[in-house]
């Protein structure tokens, strides 16, 4: 049964997965053609001195992609649930609730996390080659936010769309939008270096959220 519930969620997303999955791909390729053509253009001297002197991020492009790869993974996934009604036929498969939406979690993280780390990987090498040891440690924290406000706006979407109660859906969607802009308030290199952990707490605090909104939807609440 949960093989099939996650099939269900790849025949469902399947499309879209696979077009982040190349989005996240050539976007790299992208920055690193871009940041090779300014190795050979401008020199090493020029990029140290923008990286040192000027505190300015080499794959600031990243930014924002993690959290639009979340919006978009979750309306797809969980949107479709709600408009025609799917999330009825779920919750009454021979599986506890909560099983069936952790199910539903694990698919969503797991793409999110392929896809991420593909990403990573490819920084991970790109850097380690041109770049020394501590420069690749600071790119780490510097996107460590990025990732993690990502894998929150997923939760947050999963949340918005399974919650039966409109005003409840308004509440968490400003939530959401307050908390997810704390992570982007400095473009500073590793400006979250001393405060990551909290990010991590408020990903756990986040979590449950959805089992709530199915919790009530379950109860017939409007």
């Amino acid at each position: 049964m949960e093989k099939a519930l996650l099939y269900k969620e790849w025949k469902k997303t399947h499309v879209f997965t696979l077009t982040i999955g190349v989005i996240g791909i050539i976007l790299m390729v992208y920055i690193m053609l871009k940041l090779g053509r300014s190795f050979r253009m401008a020199g090493m001297e020029h990029l140290w001195d923008v990286i040192v002197n000027r505190k300015q991020f080499l794959f600031r492009n990243l930014k924002y992609f993690p959290i639009a790869t979340a919006l978009c993974l979750g309306m797809a996934q969980y949107f479709p649930e709600v408009i025609q009604k799917r999330i009825k036929l779920s919750l009454h498969l021979p599986l506890p609730e909560k099983k069936v939406i952790l199910l539903m979690y694990s698919y969503g993280v797991g793409i999110l996390t392929i896809v991420y780390l593909l990403q990573l990987i490819a920084l991970l090498v790109f850097s380690g080659i041109n770049f020394p040891y501590e420069f690749t440690i600071n790119a780490l924290l510097t996107i460590a936010p990025w990732y993690i406000a990502g894998f929150i706006t997923y939760l947050f979407v999963a949340a918005i769309c399974l919650e039966p109660v409109w005003m409840r859906r308004i509440l968490i969607t400003l939530l959401a939008i307050a908390l997810i802009y704390l992570f982007f308030l400095s473009d500073v290199p590793a400006a979250y270096q001393s405060v990551n952990y909290l990010l991590v707490v408020a990903l756990v605090m986040v979590f449950p959220f959805g089992f709530y909104s199915v919790q009530r939807f379950k109860e017939g609440k409007q």
